[in-house]
């Protein structure tokens, strides 16, 4: 089985699934979500089978540019955990931050 399409959300998959099947292309769902909820922070990964991937490609292609000959590590990021790395990233960013502001008050009371 290759990986044909990635989906942010559970309804995303099923719908490339529905598209795939509709075309008589043999589907299955694997999800990566890193926590099963009804928003789910990871991803969802569409696959086929490997003779059947340029059929898959072709099926997908027509209204989707998510069938890609990235490697398997190289999907896109759900909005979730889009979110997720920029709060986590803001949170080291913040703290540092007032740190150094306090420190150059701190040199200000030092000149006067």
């Amino acid at each position: 089985m290759v990986v044909v399409a990635t989906a942010s959300t559970r309804f995303e998959a099923e719908l490339y699934a529905a598209k795939l099947g509709a075309h008589g292309v043999l589907w299955e769902i694997r999800s990566r979500e890193l926590v099963p909820t009804t928003h789910p922070i990871g991803w969802l990964e569409v696959l086929v089978p490997v003779d059947e991937r340029d059929d898959a490609a072709e099926v997908l292609a027509v209204s989707d540019e998510s069938v890609t000959d990235a490697p398997p590590g190289r999907t896109r990021l759900s909005p979730g955990l889009r979110i997720l790395r920029v709060a986590l990233a803001a949170g080291l960013v913040v703290p540092s931050g007032v740190l150094v502001v306090e420190w150059l008050l701190g040199l200000l009371d030092v000149v006067r």
